[in-house]
């Protein structure tokens, strides 16, 4: 790597515009080109000259355009926030905003139900194949002091087989499922009259709230419907590919959203609230275990965001969290937590952080925010089963030799495309 242009420690996890150019073998000009799009994240830093570029998004992207010229590199590049790999009419991620069938989502969560998203989402849509086995009625487990994912999980997969046996046909028979969500994450199944409930006010009469309240849960649900092809939602999608039941499909994207690295991440926020927000009295101190997390997620040895900060797709702030913070009654520890974060790292805090700011804002329980986030998703795992199973393809890649080996039949071999092979 060329010596810095600024005086920075060797650690630092970012890098001048000189040293970015080089890695990645362009000229400064294309830089900013990468920025505006979402490929590279800028931030100007406190005695650096000009703009500083995260070191992990350099190394990411010259990764990407060295793997252009190798087919195999570049089926695996496209697994890790790298090229497409599946056509979607569902949602789009463009230039700092994301829609769901061309509609601004965080417009629409301005004043849609989640029950209007879905109607929105799933416009079009074939419907998945009715269930082929029906789920366990053993409730051995179901009172387990279990963590909150896992008892959704535990309880969602002894569903009655009136659910798991439904073939969604329809806009009714669909939300049907999102109101077994909320039910098996409120802890109880259904009852007939909830089925005529929007969900947010399912929540409000749950929890107790006000119509203020309320209406930061709506729109959290709304904004947390569907996001492109994240960790979940592509799971659901190979799931209902294989010609897995809706309910399996649902159970799988569940499964995936619980993990420590995409919707668990708010269990770990939730954990160190108190701690990270305590030490943040001015813009130049943070919790130590929040630097550590901060420290690792730039330098690579971490998923991004993983502290609650930053997203690969939005450098310059995720518009859901920002949404969400605004419609919260002011909370100034968040405030000078999410400024010293900004200016020591460059980061604005992601949707898993706002989500957990709603549940400590508005005093709900633990384990709100995943909630949150599990509930709206549903919708989007709705819709993304039905447009897999219409797609008629199954998601089966192929796997490629350890140590960059060359494969012995390269027309075999992913190249931004999903491979039909049993």
């Amino acid at each position: 790597m060329p010596a810095s242009t600024h005086d920075a420690p060797a650690d630092c996890p970012w890098i001048s515009a000189e040293e970015a150019a080089a890695m990645l073998g362009v000229k400064r000009a294309s830089l900013y080109s990468y920025v505006s799009r979402g490929l590279l994240r800028a931030q100007r830093l406190p005695q650096h000259r000009g703009s500083s570029y995260l070191l992990s998004d350099v190394s990411r992207l010259a990764r990407q355009r060295a793997a252009i010229r190798n087919p195999t590199k570049l089926a695996h590049s496209a697994l890790d926030w790298g090229q497409a790999v599946l056509s979607s009419a569902i949602t789009r991620v463009h230039e700092g905003q994301f829609f769901y069938r061309g509609q601004n989502a965080v417009a629409l969560a301005d004043v849609a139900s989640l029950e209007a998203a879905a109607a929105l989402l799933w416009q079009g849509d074939g419907c998945p194949p009715s269930v082929t086995t029906q789920a366990s009625q053993n409730t051995d487990g179901a009172s387990c002091d279990l963590p909150e994912a896992d008892r959704a999980l535990s309880l969602w997969f002894q569903a009655p087989p009136s659910l798991t046996q439904c073939a969604p046909t329809g806009f009714a028979q669909r939300m049907r499922f999102v109101q077994a969500m909320c039910s098996v994450l409120l802890g109880r199944w259904p009852s007939p009259q909830d089925d005529a409930t929007p969900v947010h006010q399912r929540l409000q009469r749950h929890w107790h709230l006000s119509d203020a309240a309320t209406d930061v849960l709506r729109r959290a649900l709304v904004l947390c419907a569907d996001h492109e092809l994240n960790a979940s939602t592509f799971t659901v999608r190979v799931v209902a590919s294989t010609g897995a039941s809706l309910h399996a499909s649902l159970g799988a994207g569940l499964a995936a959203l619980s993990g420590a690295r995409h919707g668990g991440m708010t269990a770990l926020i939730e954990r160190n609230w108190d701690e990270w927000h305590a030490q943040a009295t001015n813009p130049r101190t943070l919790a130590p275990s929040l630097q550590r997390l901060l420290h690792e997620t730039q330098t690579g040895q971490t998923p991004s965001y993983c502290a609650g900060f930053g997203h690969p797709l939005y450098p310059q702030g995720d518009p859901r969290s920002r949404a969400l913070l605004a419609a919260l009654p002011p909370q100034a520890d968040a405030a000078r937590l999410t400024r010293s974060v900004l200016v020591q790292t460059g980061l604005h805090p992601s949707l898993d952080y706002a989500l957990v700011a709603v549940q400590r804002g508005l005093g709900l329980p633990r384990g709100a925010a995943f909630l949150l986030f599990a509930l709206g998703r549903t919708v989007g795992w709705i819709a993304h089963a039905a447009e897999q199973v219409q797609s008629g393809q199954l998601i089966r890649p192929r796997a490629s030799p350890p140590h960059d080996g060359s494969p012995t039949q390269p027309e075999e071999i992913a190249t931004g495309r999903v491979i039909r092979f049993r």
